[in-house]
């Protein structure tokens, strides 16, 4: 995602450029192959304009400190974007590294170009500390640092299980159990703040929920968050899983950490990342051991795809995968379905809480389809129409938890006219794209009726594409779609939705989070 190995204080300060476009993506941020500005003179089979006549801005300090300034110290950069495809059109391209640039694109069109040429091993960047310590410790790196046919053979290990829609089936349960813990608990918080008071920390309780809820799909047993007291061993987990991400953001824009690995020097940062990577990698082993002695008598025994195994015990048991990948995958599912899942369910509430005709049109929903109390099953789900559409309104309008999605193309391709070579880093604007009214009516109103088949609107397929596309789209999709129709059902049921505070903006931090606490109340419907 980012090459920071290389940085030094050069003339014009070009290094500061490694920070200048950190949070158009999840994972924007590793060594990728450079693209100089040479690359327009090179032989390619496709015909085009070269590659330096792309738009964009100016490669000098001023470029940067606009940005700085503009994006709010780097924590709101998606505000400049749409002034740059204003200003440059539907394409345009970035000194993002030292000697290379990203190219960003808007038109789903284009996007949807870029994306069908990436070939059987997509290749995309990775963030570099996160891979270091996987290196340092020699321990295996997860399906989100690998690349190439490594990649691959993990990938379909894991893929044939996580991916089918019967695996909705099989976790439906276990979620629904956790839910109902989560929302006894928000509704004894209620009371403890009187009538009157927003739910305290709603962004940690949502963060608790989606950790135990992952934790039943990935450990194959509940953590213990909603037990009194709450297990220590979980509490450390959910802490460790917050500093992660939360260390991850300060270190990729510290700068003493960037000169420091110049001079191969620890940081006090890096190290007390290090050690919380340690700790997830020691409570993941845990669980892993705890499972397989469990499974001790059955583990020579082999199962296949076909059974309803959780995930853990079909990991151990199939032996595609050794135990210490499996563990590496385990932490890549929580380490990628906590957060996302907990914010966008809290976009979410906070759409329904602003917009209450669509919360009133979904309860209703919610009545006529499940009932005033009971449990979403497979078959309800399949008619809850009007909740998926309120959800992929959710993601798609003002509050994509990821604005961007991002690639290194695999073969030369041509976009608007222009040769772009192979190795080059796409940046796909989906955020950009949301907000255009050229490819959505009424862009910046949440309308999930849009989303509906009778009501439908004529969005290119690739308007809105939240879990990404192809070979290296999101593993976790229709778990974290189910986690969040169940909590939003049972919420619903129970509760209505409020929220009287003013319209809050984005802030990028990794992954896009409201910008101030937000202060919902629930109000009883019995």
């Amino acid at each position: 995602m980012y090459s920071l190995s290389r940085f030094a204080l050069r003339k014009n300060l070009i290094p500061c450029y490694e920070v200048l476009k950190p949070f158009n993506s999840l994972l924007r941020f590793q060594k990728t192959e450079a693209v100089s500005d040479r690359s327009g003179d090179q032989e390619s089979a496709t015909q085009g304009k070269p590659f330096q006549d792309i738009p964009g801005r100016p490669k000098n300090f001023k470029s940067f400190v606009e940005f700085y300034w503009k994006s709010e110290r780097f924590t709101k950069g998606y505000k400049m974007l749409d002034e740059l495809f204003q200003t440059y059109g539907p394409i345009f391209k970035e000194f993002a590294f030292l000697g290379t640039y990203s190219v960003h694109l808007i038109d789903p069109v284009d996007q949807e170009k870029a994306l069908r040429a990436e070939g059987k091993y997509p290749t995309r960047v990775m963030i570099d500390f996160w891979l270091e310590h996987r290196q340092r410790r020699n321990y295996f790196p997860g399906i989100l640092l690998l690349q190439g046919e490594e990649w691959y053979r993990v990938r379909h290990s894991v893929a044939p299980k996580i991916m089918r829609p019967k695996i909705m089936e099989e976790n439906i349960d276990n979620f629904t159990a956790v839910t109902k813990d989560a929302i006894a608990r928000l509704a004894k918080l209620k009371e403890e703040c009187g009538p009157d008071r927003h739910i305290p920390d709603l962004e940690e309780e949502l963060s608790k929920w989606a950790t135990e809820s992952v934790g039943t799909l990935a450990f194959d047993s509940r953590l213990g968050l909603y037990e009194d007291p709450p297990k220590e061993e979980a509490m450390r987990f959910i802490t460790e899983v917050h500093n992660f991400f939360s260390i991850s953001h300060k270190l990729f824009f510290s700068v003493s950490r960037r000169l420091g690995k110049n001079f191969s020097i620890d940081t006090p940062l890096l190290k007390k990342f290090f050690k919380t990577a340690d700790t997830l990698i020691e409570i993941g082993e845990g669980f892993v051991d705890k499972k397989m002695n469990e499974l001790k008598e059955m583990s020579d025994k082999g199962i296949d795809n076909t059974q309803a195994v959780p995930l853990l015990t079909y990991l151990l048991t199939k032996k595609e995968l050794t135990p210490q990948e499996v563990v590496g995958v385990l932490l890549d599912v929580v380490g990628a379905g906590v957060d996302t899942t907990a914010n966008t369910t809290l976009w979410m509430l906070y759409n329904l809480g602003r917009n209450p005709h669509v919360q009133d049109k979904l309860y209703q929903e919610v009545e006529s389809v499940v009932g005033k109390d009971a449990d979403v099953t497979s078959q309800s789900l399949a008619k809850l129409s009007y909740l998926k559409a309120c959800l992929k309104e959710t993601m798609r309008r003002l509050h994509p938890v990821i604005s961007a999605n991002s690639r290194i193309l695999d073969e030369d391709i041509e976009l608007r006219g222009y040769h772009v070579p192979a190795g080059t880093f796409i940046v796909l604007e989906n955020y950009c794209t949301a907000r255009s009214e050229k490819y959505f009516e009424d862009p910046l109103e949440y309308k999930p009726e849009r989303w509906l088949r009778e009501q439908r609107e004529e969005a290119h397929a690739f308007a809105s594409i939240p879990f990404g596309f192809g070979p290296r789209m999101c593993l976790g999709r229709r778990l974290a779609e189910l986690e969040i129709y169940l909590f939003v059902c049972k919420l619903l049921q129970r509760f209505q939705i409020e929220y009287n505070q003013g319209p809050l903006e984005m802030y990028q931090k990794i992954l896009m989070v409201p910008d101030k606490p937000v202060k919902i109340k629930l109000i009883d419907r019995r």
